[in-house]
């Protein structure tokens, strides 16, 4: 939060929640194979089981949503990325660029493409042909390094 960055302390109390209920659970798993179970199965405490029982599953359901909307948000975002790779080496084909990085996790909504070389780019409307409607309504950015290469010696 400090540095205004919601998501990634959402994110990281997703990771605290999920942490903690993880360890509960697994703690009343080994109390239960080591015989405490029967301890605790005892007729005058039907109702805390229960209550016990609610409280696990309550617990399991609000970890459950956000770690599957986070998983299928990561699954798009790679996916995103790795077409964006794809279909940049494929418009870069034959040119003097290469793609360094594709960073698709930005707050922006874009995608940015690091390129590295010289000389002519090829058409940008040849890239946004090939990515046309596979972007999640994502724009991409492009940064473009200039490059050249120099030999000193003999």
């Amino acid at each position: 939060m400090a540095l205004g960055e919601p998501g990634l302390a959402a994110g990281s109390l997703l990771l605290f929640v999920t942490n903690y209920v993880s360890i509960l659970l697994t703690g009343a798993l080994v109390f239960t194979v080591m015989g405490f179970r029967q301890a605790a199965m005892s007729p005058l405490e039907t109702r805390a089981q229960r209550r016990a029982l609610t409280l696990a599953f309550a617990a399991l359901l609000i970890i459950g949503i956000p770690l599957s909307v986070t998983s299928y948000q990561l699954i798009v975002t790679n996916l995103i990325a790795a077409r964006t790779y794809t279909f940049s080496q494929t418009w870069l084909d034959g040119s003097g660029y290469r793609v360094l990085s594709v960073d698709a996790e930005t707050a922006a909504g874009t995608v940015n493409l690091l390129l590295l070389g010289g000389g002519e780019l090829p058409p940008l409307s040849k890239l946004e042909d090939l990515t046309r409607g596979l972007l999640s309504g994502r724009t991409i950015r492009l940064k473009v390094v200039e490059s050249q290469t120099l030999y000193i010696g003999t």
